[in-house]
């Protein structure tokens, strides 16, 4: 019809009958295209025979199903009467070549233009039910033969039982492990071969993922009546040795992990179902059912080494390794293998090493932390969260000091931590105590190394030493805070104290990579002695290098008559032992000290400073106190000539200050702040004193003063003033995330 009004319309022009006979082929063509769109999709069954098919379980379509064709992904619409068909409506779909191929699932799945699938076989496989029936999600490929899509499994299905005898029964099932010889996950590989009509898969080639894991979420119970499970298993061939591990939980709340093992020969074909052990099957491998309980025929393994760790399940799980003390031995590996509620504090010394294999620990009593003191041991990959904020101080045996910290109070001799997380709010209000060390994470890790870890829980602190991640640091990296940080205080405070957005005193090793976003809000009634605040750290006597600082700094008080300390980046150096440098820092966070008496020294990057040196950094704020500098605030006793090189500070110094400089403040010693390539605004003293004579001098080259217009024009204004230095390749500017801000490229 559509072809014939075409024609009718195009009445009066001639048509030879090759043009005409070319248009219907035309048409033809395109017909087909278009109807090759809507696919029937039929699922096979394991060992291509309905009587072998899994009765009892679920393998089938699902409406939530969804199948990649070509270069698209589409959902299917299941008949109802035949749960192993389905209607795909592949709209916009290209042909390959007018070819069509499928693959499912769509996730971790992509097709080539020349048919060729490639699949990602994870290493786990969650164990799913339907009505109580395991769902099983086929690994398939299918090359379209007219508009039906004949789908072939990939991958082989090993179907095993699972009982109980005795005193195993009610134990939970968790998870079931296969291990062979042969890669069991990774990425997998298929070709369609045309003279076979068959898929031809080629085998993984990883040679460290022979392990592959069936995990139930929500445990099984085991009883004495077999329960049937299946996992699949990528094609194998020529294995020598076989595995079936179990892992569950006995009802004291012990992991327990069973294993049966097979030595000899074996192959996994694609699309065979094999059985464990089932006599009246055929694929079967001889042995006995994993059979838990009084007369278990299968040898536990667990044993706390690499190879085999301690696995935790559960809270119950947890409380046996606190219990049974194997928490307190070196070289005990524990891996969580599910998220977890904890109740108490382990409250003896955690030597062992703890891989929470990104799960989260859940602190279900108020006032309580994970540990109390680690020595020598190991924390990885784990976040700890609460319902409510850790209050009171976690106490360390045989130790005067008062620590706070959600994953632990206290650390020392070399521990480690690594991708570590806090969500715990900490709210510290100890007083009188000699030293008191507060940390989202850890409260002193002093002589520890912290990697890759993160605050996000508030703290409430009127103690000594304060930072996001640990109120004192060892060796620190790659670690941020994002909580807000409010040091109060109602009485007069009578201690030093240390306050930084990730650490508040480091003083053992490098700060390197650290980076504040929370804020930090300092409401003190008075102060005795002098206090340390920085965006970063509150004292750091180490190398700080590519570090910053965003989250906004207020110091708020009644009355204070002691000096305080506050930089963008760090608060304080003192030390006097060796030249130290900042490097590749930022502050991009305002630094406003409003209290009016003469002592209040506010540095855009560092407060107070004796031996760091500062180089390629920056602050972009507003900058409030007495004493305010652009980077460097102040120094009373410099230990060595101090050089700034390559910063800028462009913002706004608040008109109350009655002391304000463009870059560095006082020097009261025969050494010196060399400043040179630096840049800062207009109306401003470059330093305290620019006299090259005088014995409290800054040393000048080539500073600058920016001129010429708003932030907006910061890059421009920076990069003329630099072409006007006479010494080209010492350094680069180059633009960062706005046009206003400048980093660097060295």
């Amino acid at each position: 019809m559509i072809l014939y009004k075409f024609l009718k319309e195009m009445k009066g022009y001639k048509f030879s009958v090759i043009a005409v006979a070319f248009l219907c082929v035309v048409f033809a063509g395109c017909q087909r295209d278009k109807g090759s769109e809507v696919f029937t999709a039929v699922m096979q069954s394991y060992n291509n025979s309905g009587k072998d098919y899994i009765v009892g379980n679920v393998v089938y379509w699902s409406d939530a199903d969804r199948i990649r064709i070509n270069d698209g992904v589409y959902g299917i619409a299941v008949d109802g009467s035949d749960r192993n068909r389905a209607t795909v409506n592949a709209e916009g779909v290209s042909g390959f070549d007018g070819k069509y191929y499928g693959a499912y699932p769509a996730e971790g799945s992509t097709i080539a233009a020349n048919g060729r699938v490639t699949f990602t076989i994870p290493q786990e496989e969650l164990y799913t039910a339907a009505g109580g029936k395991q769902v099983i999600h086929n690994i398939m490929a299918a090359k379209s033969n007219g508009s039906k899509l004949n789908f072939q499994n990939l991958c082989a299905l090993l179907h095993f039982k699972v009982a109980a005898s005795g005193s195993g029964v009610g134990a939970k099932l968790y998870a079931v492990e296969v291990e062979t010889d042969k890669p069991m996950w990774g990425t997998m590989t298929a070709d369609y071969n045309e003279s076979r009509s068959k898929w031809e898969v080629t085998s993984l080639t990883a040679t460290d993922a022979n392990t592959r894991t069936l995990r139930l979420k929500t445990p099984i119970e085991l009883t004495a009546a077999a329960q049937d499970l299946y996992m699949l298993v990528p094609p194998v061939a020529g294995g020598s040795t076989l595995t079936l591990r179990f892992i569950l939980e006995n009802g004291t709340g012990a992991v327990k992990v069973f294993e049966k093992a097979k030595a000899t020969t074996f192959s996994f074909e694609s699309g065979m179902l094999y059985h464990f052990n089932q006599s009246n099957q055929s694929n079967t491998f001889n042995g006995t059912e994993m059979l838990y309980g009084s007369d278990a025929v299968t040898a536990e393994t667990m044993n706390g080494s690499v190879a085999h760790p301690y696995l935790v399940y559960s809270g119950n799980s947890w409380n046996v390794l606190k219990t049974n003390s194997i928490m307190g031995a070196a070289g005990i590996q524990i891996n969580l293998a599910e998220d977890i509620n904890v109740n108490s504090t382990y409250t003896s010394v955690f030597r062992a090493t703890l891989n929470g294999n990104g799960h989260t620990i859940t602190l279900t009593t108020p006032n309580i932390s994970l540990l109390s003191s680690i020595e020598r041991g190991q924390v990885r990959n784990v976040t700890i969260e609460s319902t409510e904020p850790v209050r009171h101080p976690i106490l360390v045996y045989n130790d005067p000091a008062r620590y706070y910290g959600a994953l632990a109070g206290r650390a020392f001799s070399s521990a480690v931590f690594e991708n570590c997380v806090n969500k715990v709010n900490i709210t510290c209000d100890t007083l009188n105590y000699a030293t008191v060390y507060v940390g989202g994470l850890i409260g002193n890790a002093n002589g520890c190394t912290m990697t890759n870890c993160r605050n996000e829980g508030n703290i409430t602190s009127n103690a000594a030493y304060v930072g996001g991640v640990a109120g004192q640091a060892g060796a620190i990296s790659d670690c941020t805070n994002s909580g807000t940080i409010t040091i109060t205080t109602t009485a007069d405070e009578v201690k030093t104290s240390y306050c930084g957005g990730v650490a508040g005193y480091a003083n053992s090793s490098a700060v390197l990579n650290c980076h504040n976003s929370g804020a930090i809000n300092i409401n003190k009634k008075s102060s005795a002695t002098p206090s340390y605040y920085g965006g970063v750290c509150g004292l750091a006597n180490v190398n700080v290098s590519n570090c910053s600082n965003i989250g906004d700094i207020s110091y708020n008080a009644v009355s204070d008559t002691k000096s305080k300390f506050i930089g963008g980046i760090v608060g304080c150096n003192n030390s006097t032992t060796s030249e130290l440098t900042m490097l590749n820092c930022y502050n991009e966070g305002d630094v406003l000290c409003n209290v009016s008496t003469s002592n209040m020294y506010v540095g855009g990057l560092l407060g107070y400073d004796k031996s760091m040196s500062i180089k390629n950094s920056y602050a972009y704020c507003s900058l409030q106190g007495t004493y305010v500098c652009g980077i460097v605030a102040y120094d009373g006793t410099l230990s060595r000539n101090v050089y700034i090189t390559n910063c800028y500070y462009y913002g706004t110094i608040i008109d109350s200050a009655p002391y304000k400089y463009g870059i560095a403040g006082e020097s009261y010693t025969n050494k010196k702040f060399i400043i040179d390539k630096c840049y800062y605004p207009s109306g401003y003293t470059i330093c305290h004193s620019s006299s090259t004579n005088d014995s409290t001098s800054v040393t000048l080259s080539s500073a600058v003063s920016l001129t010429g217009g708003d932030g907006t024009s910061l890059r421009d204004t920076l990069n003329r003033n630099i072409s006007d230095i006479p010494v080209p390749g010492a350094y680069n500017w180059k633009n960062g995330t706005s046009p206003a801000r400048v980093v660097f490229d060295n």
